[in-house]
């Protein structure tokens, strides 16, 4: 039970940022009831996930070899939240001349507003807590939040330029 909305929850936040995440590879856990595990390996990145990052050149594929997130449920706000992501190759290159037209431009600047509007929002309720205004589940989710911890192992990035096709011999 606690398995299946622990599932549906991590799968709506993550799906955001990994295309087409393939349900049958997918390994969930439950140590004893303590820690809660999901595993994906070899997952392709949703590269429009990014655009709120107003990056200068375009991501052009990213795929992650192992991502896996450990959450001791039991503990939350006493131990850490481990997120690994592991073998992460990114192919960026030069933005095309149609990236950089006004529709592109306009909408990864809405995504970048979207993303700030959403950090002032996240402040905001750390200010909250802190107030101590604010009611018990917002202190949890600061604390928890405060508690997250991501290691990245082998991360490698290929930029192409726009004479070759580098990026099959990568990825």
């Amino acid at each position: 039970m606690f398995e299946k909305v622990f599932r549906q929850l991590l799968l709506g936040y993550i799906g955001r940022y990994i295309k087409d995440i393939p349900i049958d590879q997918l390994k969930i856990d439950i140590w004893k009831g303590k820690v809660f595990s999901l595993e994906l390996e070899n997952v392709e990145l949703n590269l429009e996930a990014f655009d709120y990052l107003q990056l200068p050149f375009a991501l052009k594929q990213g795929r992650v070899g192992k991502l896996s997130i450990n959450i001791p449920w039991t503990m939350l706000g006493r131990e850490s939240i481990i997120i690994t992501l592991e073998d992460v190759f990114i192919c960026a290159s030069q933005r095309d001349d149609q990236e950089w037209n006004l529709d592109e431009v306009e909408k990864r600047e809405l995504a970048g507003k979207k993303a700030k509007l959403a950090a002032a929002e996240l402040a905001k309720l750390s200010r909250r807590v802190f107030d101590n205004q604010a009611g018990f589940s917002s202190y949890i989710t600061a604390k928890i939040l405060d508690s997250i911890r991501v290691t990245i192992r082998n991360f490698h990035v290929v930029y192409q330029d726009s004479q070759n096709d580098l990026v099959n011999l990568f990825l």
